[in-house]
């Protein structure tokens, strides 16, 4: 969402794709001029005139027939609402918190749509973005990378039946309100995203006027259904939450009922007159959809403009209360139980200085990552007696081998037997140790207190990842390291490795710049590799004992609901590393200490 002022600053070098028909308003601050078509003063639309064959060539670039890049407007206002990754939007925003899918539904009812890439044929932006027209549902013709190269996915037909379309049908039926976003490859939105930073934005809050569906000629030239889906602006929401159009007393009279469904002859089935060339059934399972009536076995032309009375804005029912202010709330910095580590404290905020959308990348406190603002979290220790009697997710055995797994179990105990991957040394939890047992309690307390005070600096990094923008860990790490700071497995190497507990090896996510020498380690870190230290020499007593000096710690964070890597153990020999994973799903919050030994000669 952007604030409610006119950005409009002159010509830019930006440029983005812009659908064939005019769709959107020119940069002049000036009453619109039906013969470019604009909206006229009487509220009427020229936009779907249809452009002649020599128009659309001269659009097309000569070499691949995409269209010509034409200029975007700079914004002279950040948006309300906005990030600059997925994750941001999906932590932060509680409409929208689909990863992948450009569809966000819950419970069969859509919450957010974004908007983004290239339009389909007779997709619009019109109204200054009043009434926008889209495809949604999936199954589009597009390129996918697969083994390095890019292979085209072929277009399949979409269903009502489909999720994404059932749950948009839902809201159009039922008459729900729903959230629009945009991001920077929407060719459509005449703005520069890009030029502020800005890759995500929220429009603000719409109501699907009419849902139909139709034929789609893919660049194959393969012939599918697709659903469309106009969505109109509500005006009782904050006008805040609009993009800088000053739209507000410009459209205030242009509302019309528009022109009553007709059923089909054949189907019973009621459809909306959309197209200029006349009313067509639009029931996708009728034998005469995309026909027009009287007109035999001939489809419709795929050239189309739209009615000028459907372009026209509807009156909408009133809006309810809950969709007149979508701001994500504050995060509650000081929670009355004092709880501090429970899953709704790893969602994100949004920053109301500069309306940044982030993650909470900090354990001590939520900052935004635009303007650095700041919220301090108050919480308490957490003590090992209110976890202990949790049970947990999942009911198994202290161990078990897969029959395939290539491990062998030795059922003897007090002798070590060679196994050529490298061997396991499971170390039990002594329950009836209480001085050990208090010595643990001290310990998960200290990581507390000094994280909690940034002494411990637990951080989410950036994951390297194939994904646009930043994609942070889901779990809080801080690592300590003599050798290498920066690891790096490699197949090839001769490196004698040995971990406690179950992490795999990798280069530290958060990389060297962001790892402490053992000088500057949070004491914390040092007592739990002194205790790792003395539980692996009880283990592994035939060893030498500088087998046992641990040279990296890899400390680690999980809140409830978060998956870990991790149980008691140690990870003798490379080939463990290689040839496994391990993972277990704790009940609540855990702290993970991880100790390696990595030998020089790796280098």
């Amino acid at each position: 969402m952007v604030h409610n002022k006119r950005a409009l600053e002159g010509e830019s070098e930006k440029y983005s794709v812009k659908a064939i028909k005019r769709t959107h308003l020119d940069s002049a601050n000036l009453p619109p001029n039906p013969q470019d078509g604009q909206i006229n003063d009487h509220g009427s639309s020229d936009f779907t005139r249809r452009i002649s064959k020599d128009e659309e060539e001269s659009l097309l670039d000569d070499q691949d027939g995409q269209l010509k890049l034409n200029p975007l407007q700079e914004l002279s206002v950040m948006p309300h609402i906005w990030a600059q990754s997925r994750q941001e939007v999906c932590e932060s925003f509680e409409w929208f918190r689909s990863y992948q899918s450009g569809v966000y539904f819950a419970n069969n009812v859509t919450k957010g749509y974004l908007l983004s890439g290239f339009p389909a044929k007779r997709d619009g932006f019109f109204h200054c973005g009043k009434l926008i027209i889209s495809h949604g549902g999936g199954k589009a013709e597009s390129l996918q990378q697969s083994k390095g190269q890019m292979k085209l996915r072929l277009a399949d037909d979409q269903k009502a039946e489909d999720k994404s379309v059932r749950a948009l049908l839902t809201n159009y039926r039922q008459q729900i309100p729903l959230v629009l976003l945009v991001d920077d490859r929407y060719a459509l939105f005449p703005y520069n995203l890009g030029g502020k930073n800005i890759t995500y934005a929220v429009l603000g809050v719409y109501t699907i006027t009419h849902a139909w569906a139709e034929y789609e000629i893919t660049k194959s030239g393969e012939k599918h259904v697709r659903f469309k889906f106009s969505f109109q602006w509500c005006e009782e929401q904050d006008v805040r939450t609009y993009h800088p159009y000053n739209i507000t007393e410009t459209y205030q009279n242009c509302h019309r009922p528009g022109l009553a469904d007709r059923k089909c002859s054949h189907c019973g089935m009621p459809s909306p007159l959309i197209f200029s060339v006349g009313w067509v059934c639009l029931n996708a399972t009728c034998n005469l959809f995309w026909h027009l009536p009287g007109a035999g076995d001939d489809l419709i032309p795929d050239e189309l403009s739209f009615h000028e009375s459907f372009l026209q804005l509807r009156p909408l029912a009133p809006l309810d209360k809950g969709f007149r202010d979508i701001n994500p709330p504050q995060p509650v910095t000081k929670p009355s139980d004092k709880i501090t580590t429970l899953q709704s404290f790893t969602r994100g905020m949004h920053c109301k200085r500069c309306g940044r959308l982030s993650c909470r990348s900090k354990w001590e406190h939520w900052e935004c990552a635009h303007c650095h603002n700041v919220l301090a979290i108050i919480g308490t220790i957490r003590p090992v007696r209110d976890l202990r009697g949790l049970q947990p997710t999942v009911n198994f055995e202290w161990y078990f081998v897969g029959k395939n797994s290539g491990m062998y179990f030795a059922t003897y105990n007090g002798t070590s037997s060679y196994f050529r991957r490298g061997k396991i040394h499971h170390i039990q939890h002594n329950s009836r140790g209480p001085r050990d047992l208090a010595r643990l309690d001290t310990l998960f307390e200290e990581y507390q207190k000094q994280a909690a005070d940034g002494r411990l600096p637990f951080r989410r990094w950036p994951l390297r990842s194939v994904v646009r923008g930043v994609l942070l860990t889901n779990y809080f790490s801080q690592n300590c390291s003599s050798f290498f700071p920066c690891l790096h497995y490699d197949d090839r190497s001769d490196a004698q490795v040995k971990q406690a507990e179950c992490l795999i090896i990798y280069q530290y996510v958060g990389g060297t710049a962001n790892t402490l020498s053992w000088e500057e380690a949070p004491t914390a870190v040092v007592d739990a590799k002194n205790f790792i230290e003395e539980r692996t020499k009880q283990a592994l007593n035939d060893r030498n004992s500088q087998d046992f000096l641990f040279n990296e710690v890899l400390s680690a964070a999980y809140m409830e609901k978060q998956k870990m890597s991790g149980d008691i153990l140690v990870m003798d020999g490379t080939g463990v590393q290689q040839y496994y994973e391990h993972m277990v799903e704790p009940t609540n919050f855990r702290i993970a200490a991880t100790a390696r030994l990595i030998n020089s000669d790796r280098e």
